[in-house]
């Protein structure tokens, strides 16, 4: 009976240890149809006038009050801001030919991160390089530390990037290797149930 128990209690120390499943996603048609009814920032609050480029300090976030934003321009819940610390910036269309309202570092050699005060475990964006298409290192964390990393490509017209965690994710980092500068728009976000089991093995990666 000793050994019995040794054994149970292994078991649950190993499946409490056991790693999230996370699921990145290229598709935007089947991310948004496996997990509707997430929460969309599009930024299209922002003060900032068609054509325009717009540095500020961040975080943008519903409480942002500055050159790019109003309290209340952005929804609850999420936050973009500069990992280095410097400002943040708005493009708006068509500047550089962005189709969308793009927000991110504003520093072409600095970083950027999404973070989330609300329950999280989905999270869609539009990953957008106006100057040369390049890519992004992306590592995705969360309350027990990193969930997984990836990588992106980027381009003028966006790429579609996207993550699912059985696990709360607090915050994505997008790390960009050369000076390409990465901007990001449409982003999408919240909680959402697991995936099913007869399509989760065709598009998940497992950590």
């Amino acid at each position: 009976m000793k050994n019995f128990t040794l054994l149970i209690f292994v078991l649950l120390f190993a499946a409490c240890m056991a790693s999230a499943d996370v699921a990145f996603y290229t598709d935007a048609t089947l991310f948004d149809a496996l997990y509707p009814g997430l929460t969309v920032e599009d930024y299209s609050g922002t003060i900032v006038p068609p054509d325009g480029v717009q540095p500020a300090p961040g975080p943008f976030n519903s409480l942002t009050n500055n050159a790019c934003f109003t309290p209340g321009a952005i929804v609850d819940g999420i936050t973009f801001d500069n990992l280095e610390g410097n400002n943040n910036v708005v493009l708006t269309p068509p500047y550089l030919g962005v189709t969308s309202v793009t927000v991110g570092p504003n520093n072409l050699t600095d970083n950027g991160e999404f973070s989330f005060t609300v329950p999280v475990n989905a999270f869609g964006v539009e990953i957008v390089m106006p100057m040369a298409t390049g890519s992004v290192y992306i590592e995705v964390f969360g309350t027990g530390g990193s969930l997984g990393t990836t990588s992106s490509a980027g381009t003028l017209a966006g790429v579609f990037w996207g993550v699912y965690s059985d696990e709360e994710i607090v915050r994505i980092e997008f790390i960009e290797p050369v000076t390409t500068g990465e901007l990001f728009a449409n982003a999408r976000f919240g909680a959402a149930l697991a995936l099913e089991n007869s399509t989760w093995g065709s598009i998940k990666t497992v950590f």
